[in-house]
């Protein structure tokens, strides 16, 4: 849960770690009944109880359905961004940070499909405020990987040079393994699915690696 999406939201509780912790439980709860039920039959009711609060405990963390709707949403963000991070750090030639954010965002979507789903599908739901903070740390993680893009290009390692096109297209990309993955089902060898697309992006970008030392 990140320190956005806890401070965002009022709660009736004054102890910041446990909104944390239970904000956390409130969205593993609901990942998995928005993904039983759907999003539009769910109800908070369903969400405590798979969450082990009660529907009056829950209301000190969150005021309605679609403020988790939020957290679900803020959630899915922070794992793309957490997975690239812990990626990068062990990189320091820019080529290979690069391919290692490839990886990780790739991976992170194979990951959390149903959230992918459910992010697409639903975030009209959101109010306004909730929609534009989510956009907004969307945004950012474009952001981050125009940085990275800069960077490997001002190396030589790169030959694309729309910098800020290439940044989108690299963060929305990989988001066809859940919003195609009915028709990826059928792929020949749906193992490959990763590799393949993180090859796909990297010939796109022209992205040359040095040899490790």
């Amino acid at each position: 849960m990140s320190e956005r999406s806890v401070n965002r939201l009022p709660s009736r509780i004054r102890d910041s770690v446990l909104i944390e912790q239970r904000r956390a439980a409130i969205v593993r709860a609901a990942r998995k009944v928005f993904r039983d039920k759907g999003f539009h039959v769910a109800t908070v009711r369903d969400i405590g109880d798979a969450a082990g609060l009660t529907q009056g405990t829950l209301y000190n963390y969150v005021r309605s359905k679609e403020d988790i709707l939020y957290l679900v949403c803020d959630h899915l963000v922070q794992s793309y961004q957490d997975a690239v991070t812990a990626a990068i750090e062990r990189e320091s030639d820019r080529g290979r940070r690069l391919m290692a954010a490839l990886r990780a965002v790739v991976e992170a979507m194979m990951e959390h499909q149903e959230d992918i789903l459910l992010m697409y599908q639903e975030s009209h739901a959101l109010d306004r405020a909730g929609l534009r903070s989510v956009l907004r740390r969307v945004s950012a993680f474009i952001g981050y990987f125009s940085e990275l893009l800069a960077e490997a290009r001002a190396d030589g390692l790169v030959e694309y040079d729309d910098i800020p096109l290439g940044a989108d297209i690299l963060t929305f990309l990989p988001a066809i393994v859940a919003l195609r993955r009915w028709h990826l089902a059928k792929h020949p060898n749906p193992e490959r699915i990763a590799d393949n697309l993180v090859r796909f992006l990297a010939q796109g970008l022209g992205i040359k690696l040095r040899e490790a030392n």
